[in-house]
């Protein structure tokens, strides 16, 4: 075996056959006793579980209401750009920065601002007769206010894969378009669609694996409260393994989460493939 393989096996493929056997045993690593085989104890004790049904739900609103708003800012934004606006440069570096950030930097920023004495966002409410609003208190809108800061900082994300993509269309096939009558609204219907399907797959795929392991901003800002309406799969993960030290249990949750995602992406891009 080459040493690349070998590297490969270490960092890889031994955790992740170690959890899966840590998945069936009884261990909580703070009394010192060793792994004990259960069977599938974990995974019946977690699917009984209603935080377990409930991370399902948050995660699931969390990622369809992200991407899909994602989305369709993003192509938005493209076909704006692609049109061609003043300050061009200017505008894209302004949007691209929160991308650039780290997620963990973006979850801080968040926090302060939207803290409700002194952020900034209460303090420009309350300059206008507003009045002072819980963003990351609040159970109605904790988690809202997550899938607006995800929106923020991942959009630019879509946005320059789809500007890339609209930038590699021909351009006599517009000018054909126009010069056949079309309004600019059937050009990106009937023109920009078809030929954009595959980068759209791309993207879509990549920001749904993506905002399924979403942890890094409810770390930083509600840590899955208010009552756990942001309480995600990947933090009862953290919750149950480095909070509560099971780790057995938190390698079950870690498998189950895995297969839940995996038959969501088998599903949408089999659902794709057709479509295309």
């Amino acid at each position: 075996m080459s040493p690349g393989l070998l590297f490969l096996a270490a960092i890889a493929i031994y955790p992740t056959i170690y959890s899966l056997v840590l998945s069936f045993t009884q261990w909580r690593i703070t009394t010192g006793d060793a792994p004990r085989f259960v069977g599938f104890d974990n995974y019946s004790q977690i699917l009984a579980d209603p935080a377990f049904w409930n991370s399902v739900r948050v995660t699931f609103t969390f990622v369809v209401f992200s991407v899909a708003i994602e989305f369709a800012l993003a192509f938005l934004l493209a076909l704006v750009f692609f049109r061609g606006l003043p300050g061009e440069k200017i505008m894209r570096s302004l949007i691209l920065l929160p991308m650039l950030c780290a997620p963990v930097v973006i979850g801080l920023l968040a926090r302060f601002s939207l803290e409700p004495n002194f952020g900034i966002v209460n303090q420009l409410m309350r300059s206008v007769g507003l009045p002072t609003t819980e963003f990351l208190g609040s159970p109605d809108l904790a988690l809202p206010t997550l899938i607006a800061i995800d929106i923020w900082q991942w959009t630019p994300f879509l946005f320059l894969i789809f500007l890339a993509a609209m930038q590699g269309i021909p351009e006599d096939i517009i000018e054909a378009s126009k010069l056949d009558g079309a309004t600019w609204p059937r050009i990106v219907w009937h023109q920009f669609l078809p030929l954009l399907k595959y980068p759209i797959m791309v993207g879509l795929l990549l920001r749904l694996i993506d905002t399924f392991r979403v942890y890094d901003i409810v770390f930083m800002t509600t840590r899955g409260g208010p009552i756990d309406v942001t309480s995600t799969m990947s933090w009862q993960i953290y919750d149950v393994g480095f909070r509560s030290f099971t780790i057995s249990y938190a390698a079950a949750y870690s498998w189950l989460m895995l297969i839940i995602v995996l038959t969501m992406m088998n599903f949408l891009i089999r659902r794709m493939a057709v479509r295309a």
